[in-house]
This record gives C-alpha cells, structure tokens and sequence, in this order.
C-alpha cells in the first residue's frame, strides 16, 4: 500500500518537476540568461530529424542564442567567429560545437532545443529539452536533458 502510494506521488510531481526546470545560457561576455518552459515557448519553433530518422520540434536554437545575446547572422563575423558552445546535459553529458555550427546562415538544417518527439512530449530520460541538429549524420552530439549553455571566446 506505501509502495502504491509512493509511486503515484511520484507519478504526480513528475510534471512538476518538468516544469520547473530551467536553463541557463551564458554568453561570450558572462551575461547569464535563464530560461523557463514558458518563456522557450514564446519563441519560434521548428522541427528537425535525429539522424535523418526521428522527428522532433522545439523552440529554434538560433532564437535562444539571440536572446541571450549571442552574435547571430550578420553580427557573426570577426572575433565572435572564434568562440565555441559547449551545451551540456543534466547527466554532465557534453557537446562542443564551434559558435558558426549554430547558426543558419552557416550550416544546413535546423538547429533546435526540442520539447517534443513524435507529437508528444519527451520522455523523463530525454527532455525537458534535447539538442537536435539536423545536418549531423550521427547523434552523438545531441545532448540530451539540456541545462546549460555556455560560450566562450577565444582571446
């Protein structure tokens, strides 16, 4: 009876938990923004394919960036071109990407923070948010349970 009842509080506060989640983008100059559910959902989605297989959608990668005050699109040229993402997970799980690999105007494909696989949100084990990269032909590099953003530029 215990056990049933630990598992359906457990079962209840799962959504809670998943709402209350936030993440944390720094930019090249310190400035740490953070970022809730609700506030990724005013931004624009899109969607992308894992490998060339699994469809997802979320909020576009880009517009978190610019949001945050990361150079994007014409504003990407001379010293920010020498910064690098490091986009890491809640499992300490990372990813390196130079700062050009995240922007359109740069690469193929989209770049998104996903919040849904299939039409449906992600599993406990994948979300709130997972970096998908289109243009990747394998999925190493996308992190899954996103919880920061870091950027660095090189002197």
């Amino acid at each position: 009876m215990i056990r049933a009842l630990a598992l359906a509080a457990a079962l209840l506060l799962a959504p809670v938990a998943a709402a209350a989640q936030t993440l944390t983008v720094t930019n090249g100059e310190g400035k740490v923004t953070t970022f809730t559910a609700e506030s990724l959902a005013d931004l624009p989605r899109g969607t992308a394919k894992l490998a060339g297989k699994t469809g997802y959608e979320g909020v576009d990668l880009s517009a978190v960036l610019r949001e945050a005050a990361v150079p994007q699109g014409p504003r990407l040229h001379g010293k920010p071109l020498v910064a690098y993402v490091v986009v890491k997970g809640k499992d300490g799980y990372r990813a390196v990407f130079s700062i050009a690999e995240l922007d359109p105007a740069f690469r193929p494909g989209a770049a998104i923070l996903a919040d849904r696989r299939a039409g449906a949100p992600l599993e406990a084990n994948e979300g709130p948010w997972r970096l998908v990269l289109e243009a990747d032909a394998k999925p190493e590099r996308s992190v899954r349970q996103v919880e920061s953003i870091t950027v660095t530029v090189l002197p």
